[in-house]
């Protein structure tokens, strides 16, 4: 009898530990419960999908067109149920818990995973990113590029002058830093809350705007992890 109640009492504080954790769990898939907007790094590919508070094995419930989806994300067929992820990030997972894509928190209700060797992916709380979009007129005008905590490296000029292909005229100011010189941005473009920048020879900046509203450089397909760049007024 003593050494059931020695057993019994010891398993009490792990019991409730897991019951602790199961709890914080479910809060925090309350938290993130919404209607999101998965798109690829140009925001050419999107798919709507829902995020449920509703437990589904091995994790929550989440709810897709998987024909249309699973065509635009191959990566979806695989994806069964969700899971909030430690930092506030959200992974989708596989029957077996596995995560299949995982996506940190950014700003803005906007998450962004990296997956080796296929891409960059963005994932759009719709609830909170649902805000009046900026227009390309608002953006018009010099804005200075910088790296964090640094100094103006070069000046750059959003016009609305067309450009082709539904993008804008971009001018650089002399005295740039070469890392900018080198890239040679020639156009830009507003998509999906982004702007885009385009090189002479078409290869691509992203930059998003944080809470702070300052716009600074996101991953893409060819540079996951690339140099900070910020653009601000």
């Amino acid at each position: 009898m003593i050494r059931t109640t020695r057993l019994a009492l010891a398993v009490l504080p792990l019991l409730a530990c897991l019951a602790g954790a199961e709890a914080q769990e479910n809060a925090s898939a309350r938290a993130l419960a919404s209607n999101y907007q998965l798109a690829d790094a140009l925001g050419e590919r999107k798919c709507p999908i829902t995020l449920e508070a509703r437990t589904a094995s091995p994790g929550f419930a989440l709810t897709f067109d998987r024909t249309a989806c699973s065509k635009a994300f191959a990566h979806l067929t695989e994806v069964v149920a969700w899971q909030p992820a430690p930092a506030g990030g959200i992974n989708f997972v596989n029957a077996k818990g596995v995560a299949i894509t995982e996506f940190s928190e950014g700003v803005g209700g906007v998450y962004e995973a990296i997956r080796d060797n296929d891409g960059v992916y963005f994932l759009t709380n719709l609830r909170i990113a649902d805000t009046p979009e900026t227009e390309p007129t608002d953006l018009l005008g010099n804005w200075s590029l910088s790296r964090p905590g640094g100094p103006t490296i070069c000046t750059i000029t959003l016009t609305n002058e067309a450009a082709g292909e539904g993008r804008f005229t971009l001018r650089i100011a002399p005295g740039c830093d070469s890392a900018i010189t080198a890239f040679a941005p020639a156009s830009w473009q507003l998509s999906s809350g982004d702007i885009l920048m385009f090189s002479k020879s078409g290869s691509l900046i992203r930059l998003g705007r944080n809470e702070e509203g300052i716009w600074s450089r996101l991953p893409d397909q060819f540079q996951p992890r690339p140099r900070p760049l910020l653009m601000t007024r």
